[in-house]
């Protein structure tokens, strides 16, 4: 990872998705792609930065595919702090910060499913191009927040109900 380090501003990377649990139904199988990390980008000492699920290409997006109309139970296990260092950085993820979309033709600017809670069960079927799931969230840096590239672990879990 590079380190920019300037007295103006800190690069806060993504909130890197290192780790994606799946369970596996023997009768429906899913799989699930991370198509973008939650990216931050440059962060101001003591200025928070809220990246929307609406935002493409800093939102972080994953995709499950399966069987079109099998039910599926998606559980976030969300960071509240990222680090580099030894140097931590809250990160929250507001109650209306995860949104989903399982039409053929996503659309990350207005999903038909929005403000969801990323910290309850998302239960919901796949469609025929699968299931596409944005996730923003929020940085509060310190006044004195070191420079660097801040990372933290995403972890989504996605089990067939069986319906």
């Amino acid at each position: 990872m590079r380190h920019l380090h300037t007295s103006q501003a800190l690069r806060v990377c993504a909130i890197v998705v290192l780790s994606v649990l799946l369970w596996l139904e023997p009768a429906s199988a899913q799989n699930v792609v991370v198509n973008e990390d939650l990216i931050f980008s440059y962060v101001y000492p003591g200025v928070p930065k809220e990246i929307d699920k609406s935002t493409a290409g800093s939102a972080a997006e994953f995709l499950i595919t399966g069987t079109a109309g099998d039910e599926v139970s998606i559980t976030f296990t969300l960071p509240s702090y990222m680090s580099q260092s030894g140097y931590t950085m809250q990160v929250l993820f507001p109650q209306t910060s995860c949104a989903l979309d399982s039409s053929s033709v996503p659309d990350q600017s207005s999903p038909p499913v929005d403000d969801l809670d990323p910290y309850d069960v998302i239960t919901y079927r796949l469609g025929s191009a699968g299931l596409t799931v944005w996730l923003g969230g929020k940085v509060i840096p310190k006044l004195a927040q070191p420079p660097g590239d801040y990372t933290a672990d995403i972890v989504i879990t996605v089990a067939y109900t069986g319906l």
